[in-house]
């Protein structure tokens, strides 16, 4: 066997993600458990690195913030040092957020074990190894092979997880709440079977307490988290919620001082945001705007760059081909992620520096991002005016990464009272509608507190070009308002548009044709109209390609065709009215 087919490839990653991210309330659950995520993927890269390996992707070890989960190495990262890597990391952030709460807080703990718990059973681990002798299929590569034997490995599921029994958490509404004499209402782990002895001898710590009442456990957990909210300060735990162990983990790891004692214990950098700032979307009523998005059809391109490689030169190795394009890629957008799009985690919205301030990135792990777009600290509050001059400059910012990739992003413009969970979910599902329309391209949902919605989408290279063209019945435009100012009146009035789409709908005038449809369209955004038609689905026109505006035109009938494009414009008119007014 030769050296070259001999060499060992492994994957890793873990598992749950987006149940770990998702089960947040503020941005600072967020952002806790998006660095909570990258820091364990780090460690797996830096721990693999001192053990010779070429870490493939993520590329840039280095960099904390925004670590992909997933882990292609390069060598022979043996599945007993990776995984004790990992579970020693998450266990030293568990013991340090438990020993800091113990310290600051006077109560007798009976809640080790549970801690210790959260420690062993909260993660699965996926582990997997090949080298080249080890593919069957043709024209499958390592990475390849390895990858989709992850997947496989991941349905066996050899986990224990933890049967909580008590009250649930506020944010999870699962699992059990976090206080001091939590260890005294026992769980089981799922799958244990726990020796009488062994049961016996966790309860030996809590001989000497008294037994307490319903109503005595609801008084002392209030009293906890009274205690933790002054001593954490509110912005870290609100008096009134009530926190899983593994929620309080996540709000405490964004303290810097818990943060630099992660730091020292683990030898590895573990960073925050110098300062952090909460956002009071109810106390203040704000509205406010959370995007999230990612690069299109990213498999695809890799594989054309692997084709391509394999054309231009087909003596080279194909495995360690696809390993040096799949390491410079994740280079590059590791390198955008953290440079280009969450430089000091602050977003620019317009070219010439005015209002820098706008937001914020709670995660960028390469293609992959999220973040909230507010006004900080600020009388001046954010409008959807201004956060449209940011997105219209987005598609240069994203091609800095210099890879020749689209991106979709979804952009929801949310009310004050609408809880965090539910707007996690609504950025999931408008990103999702900017993918099923044809990627390349804005969706932009606008939700009320009521949970009422509405959505519309563009691609970025006509985004600016048609919201701008916008002329009221007055003949008012953005660009002739920022010419010749009128008093009392900054942007055209959408009313006009909505007000005459609403008649017309009401009376079902846009029923099977799309005259009417472009008639409107036509009047209130002049010149626009044979834009819609030459480009309304994905094609090419003079050698130029082109995102179809209206996205993937359904297979062959007319009567879908004529239906998405009377939409697109009702839509048009009710989010333009809502955005701009």
């Amino acid at each position: 066997m030769t050296e070259q087919t001999n060499q060992k490839y492994t994957v890793i990653t873990f598992a749950p993600v987006q149940k770990f991210i998702e089960k947040s309330r503020k941005l600072r659950d967020l952002y806790g458990s998006s660095l909570l995520l990258s820091y364990l993927a780090f460690a797996l890269c830096h721990t693999a690195k001192i053990h010779n390996c070429d870490v493939i992707s993520p590329a840039l070890i280095n960099v904390t913030k925004g670590t992909p989960n997933q882990i292609i190495i390069k060598g022979d990262f043996p599945e007993e040092i990776a995984k004790k890597t990992f579970y020693d990391h998450w266990q030293t952030i568990v013991n340090i957020c438990r020993q800091e709460i113990e310290d600051k807080v006077e109560f007798i703990y009976t809640w080790k074990s549970e801690w210790n718990d959260v420690g062993n059973h909260v993660w699965e681990f996926f582990w997997t190894q090949a080298t080249i002798d080890d593919i069957t299929e043709d024209e499958e590569t390592v990475i390849t092979h390895l990858r989709r034997k992850l997947n496989q490995i991941k349905y066996s599921r050899n986990w224990t997880g933890i049967n909580w029994q008590g009250e649930s958490s506020t944010l999870s509404g699962s699992e059990a709440i976090a206080w001091h004499r939590m260890g005294e209402h026992k769980y089981l782990p799922k799958g244990n079977k726990i020796k009488a002895s062994q049961t016996e001898q966790n309860h030996q710590e809590n001989l000497d307490l008294p037994s307490l009442t319903l109503a005595q456990q609801i008084d002392e957990i209030t009293k906890f988290y009274e205690i933790l909210s002054k001593v954490f300060s509110e912005s870290i735990i609100d008096p009134d919620e009530r926190l899983s162990i593994a929620e309080v983990i996540k709000r405490l790891v964004t303290c810097q001082d818990i943060a630099k004692k992660i730091s020292k214990k683990t030898k590895l950098s573990f960073e925050i945001p110098s300062s952090f700032v909460e956002i009071n979307r109810h106390e203040n009523n704000l509205w406010t705007g959370w995007f999230q998005g990612d690069g299109d059809k990213i498999g695809e391109y890799l594989q054309h760059l692997r084709n391509q490689a394999k054309v231009t030169n087909p003596t080279r190795d194909i495995n360690e081909t696809e390993a040096n394009i799949l390491k410079k890629f994740s280079n590059a957008m590791m390198n955008w992620g953290e440079c280009d799009l969450a430089q000091d985690q602050c977003l620019i919205t317009t070219k010439n520096g005015q209002n820098n301030d706008i937001g914020r990135i709670v995660y960028a792990g390469g293609d992959d991002f999220f973040g909230v777009l507010y006004k900080p600290n600020s009388e001046d509050k954010l409008t959807a005016i201004k956060c449209l001059e940011w997105f219209y400059t987005f598609p240069e910012l994203w091609q800095l990464h210099q890879q020749n990739i689209t991106v979709s992003v979804g952009w929801v413009w949310t009310g004050a009272q609408v809880p965090q969970r539910d707007i996690l979910q609504h950025c999931r599902e408008t990103e999702k509608l900017a993918k099923d329309q044809g990627r390349d391209r804005l969706a932009i949902r606008i939700l009320f507190n009521s949970g009422n919605y509405l959505d519309w989408y563009c691609p970025w290279w006509c985004l600016q070009e048609i919201l701008e063209a916008y002329q009221d019945r007055e003949g008012d435009t953005i660009q002739s308002l920022k010419i010749k100012p009128k008093k009392h009146k900054k942007v055209p009035n959408w009313t006009h548009f909505y007000n005459d789409v609403a008649t017309v709908e009401n009376r079902h005038g846009f029923a099977n044709n799309r005259e009417v449809a472009l008639g409107l369209f036509d009047i209130y955004f002049p010149e626009k109209a044979q834009l819609l038609e030459d480009y309304s689905w994905d094609t090419s026109l003079n050698n130029q390609k082109k995102t179809g505006i209206l996205g993937n035109q359904p297979k062959a009938n007319p009567s879908q065709n004529i239906k998405a494009l009377n939409q697109w414009i009702i839509n048009l008119s009710k989010v333009g009215f809502h955005l701009f007014s």
